[in-house]
């Protein structure tokens, strides 16, 4: 046993250092602050309403919301904080249960990453690069270590691409099949989490398409267009069965919803004579709800941002802040990335465009250089003409599609030119980037900090 156990450690190291750093820097502090930081003041709410069964309204789909209120219930939370403001105390265990699942799959988020960059062709030590420039980036961190649904996008939408990958690198076999299947499934549960997240279906279609023109086959075309229709709504819809169940009381969310949707929920006062309202009705109108409210978002936010901002980490948010004696010391969470990790990935997005110019450094990159460009811009785009307040979180996926690019780089383009020297850049660029993070972690985690040693991240805060 200890030869087998000893075997696999030497085997599988690389990704057994990432999971265990991942899981200090998600899980440490994990109950710190003991307050509602940003959106859990929305987030927690929602997840109450699933133990109180009184419905609530979101612009977003519900899986996010479900996963956490589903571990939350197998140990024990109790709905009994009301998340109404930011700062609001909230007991530790409480909130370190609601926090569990965003910073689990925050930690999951690495080895998918590592095992995507396997896929591709590249070797454990390009995937450890990889892991490691998405278990140091700050933001990153940020979003899955507080009661969010962003890494669940995130989490979902990457393996729905892993797997996609690995269908296309085995046989035209019934294992490709399965790999397809899962590929849709899990784009499915990120698209169930987001509607940002139909990015991932969207690449999976346009590959599918692209191969088609390739190749000619209608029936392979039929067949993994309607396995995509078919999972993709059976899971979306699934989803919101579990929703319609738990949530039967009529509660805050009503005032959103027709009188015969709200006639439906268990003490309702709008129409007295209940109605049996079927689920794909409520289905309907409740989707359409969402589109209306997310079309017609007209509020500003002092830390809402463009899209043109978020490649340089510009315009950080806020999450929370607590002075301690009249401002002697401060405690503040932002979302900042880190920004030694954005500036490669930009620079990696830049760098394509002389790739694709170039027949030689073409070959030297593979075909997976337009699958990560697709994935990038993507995400990207349709936030263009976007007119409703965005946030830098928003860039995430994007940031991740830009990691991959530099991972595929330095290992086919850059290293191969340094030679001797190329050990050295390597242990260099996990050096840099784990110091800079570091040097954001007081504004990451809110350690407390003296007023002059706070104004140090003024520039990057700007």
């Amino acid at each position: 046993m200890k030869k087998i156990l000893k075997n696999c450690v030497r085997k599988h190291w690389p990704i057994l250092v990432l999971l265990v750093l991942a899981a200090l820097t998600h899980f440490l502090f994990l109950n710190y602050p003991k307050e509602a930081v940003f959106d859990e003041v929305h987030f927690g709410k929602f997840v109450s309403a699933y133990f109180t069964h009184q419905y609530y309204f979101d612009i977003h789909p519900p899986l996010g919301k479900l996963i956490i209120a589903g571990f939350a219930n197998i140990f024990g939370f109790r709905p009994e904080f009301s998340f109404a403001n930011i700062g609001e105390k909230i007991n530790g265990g409480s909130i370190f249960i609601l926090r569990f699942m965003p910073a689990l799959f925050g930690v999951l988020l690495v080895a998918i990453i590592y095992q995507l960059i396997l896929a591709v062709g590249l070797s454990k030590k390009y995937a450890f690069l990889g892991g490691w420039l998405v278990l140091f980036d700050n933001a990153l961190l940020v979003q899955s270590k507080f009661v969010l649904v962003d890494i669940f996008l995130l989490a979902f939408g990457f393996t729905g691409l892993y797997l996609f990958i690995l269908s296309k690198k085995v046989k035209p076999t019934k294992k490709s099949l399965i790999f397809f299947i899962l590929a849709a499934f899990f784009s499915a549960l990120a698209f169930s989490v987001k509607w940002t997240a139909f990015s991932f279906l969207g690449i999976i279609v346009i590959s599918v398409v692209i191969d088609f023109f390739r190749n000619f086959k209608f029936k392979k075309l039929l067949l993994q267009l309607s396995l995509l229709l078919s999972i993709s709504f059976f899971v979306y819809f699934s989803i919101f069965l579990v929703h319609f169940k738990l949530l039967y009381k009529s509660g805050p969310g009503d005032a959103f919803m027709g009188q015969d949707f709200q006639a439906t929920l268990l003490g309702d006062k709008t129409n007295k004579t209940e109605t049996h309202y079927s689920v794909w009705n409520k289905f309907i109108e409740l989707n359409l709800a969402m589109y209306r409210y997310n079309k017609n978002i007209t509020a500003n936010h002092p830390f809402g941002s463009k899209w043109y901002q978020w490649p340089t980490d510009k315009k950080p948010i806020w999450y929370w802040t607590r002075s301690i004696n009249n401002n002697e010391k401060i405690e503040s969470i932002y979302l900042l990335g880190n920004v030694i990790i954005w500036w490669l990935a930009l620079f990696s997005v830049i760098f394509s465009l002389f790739v694709l110019l170039s027949k030689n450094l073409r070959k030297k990159t593979a075909p997976i250089i337009y699958l990560l460009l697709l994935g990038y811009f993507l995400n990207l785009i349709p936030y263009i003409p976007i007119k409703r307040v965005t946030f830098l979180y928003h860039y995430l996926p994007s940031l991740i599609f830009g990691i991959l690019l530099f991972v595929l780089f330095y290992a086919r383009i850059f290293e191969p030119l340094l030679k001797k020297t190329g050990r050295f850049v390597y242990l260099g660029i996990l050096l840099i980037v784990i110091l800079f993070f570091l040097y954001l972690s007081p504004i990451t985690y809110g350690f407390p900090v003296s007023s002059s040693v706070y104004h140090i991240y003024d520039f990057f805060l700007k």
